[in-house]
């Protein structure tokens, strides 16, 4: 693990996470669901299963911009969020 993952997890670990794809109700995941003090075991089998899911949980304070990214057509972000929508609810 280099310095930067390292640093990532310490943020990750300390502020709010909040979830931005769409709701899959199969693995209990919610769109806008905040997660305080790290991921819960649930989420973090369902990113074992589905790892795109990790991208689209982002610390609170850049949600946000996350946000407009997934509304903009040609981002990752967008490519995600859609890719996730075909997920079996």
């Amino acid at each position: 693990m280099d310095e930067d993952e390292v640093l990532q997890e310490e943020i990750t670990e300390s502020e709010p996470q909040i979830y931005l794809g769409p709701n899959i109700f199969s693995m209990a995941l919610q769109r806008f669901q905040v997660f305080r003090g790290g991921l819960p075991p649930y989420v973090k089998r369902a990113i074992e299963k589905i790892a795109d899911i990790k991208a689209l949980i982002v610390p609170v304070s850049e949600a946000e911009e996350v946000k407009q990214k997934i509304n903009r057509a040609g981002t990752n972000e967008f490519r995600l969020f859609h890719q996730l929508k075909e997920v079996k609810k």
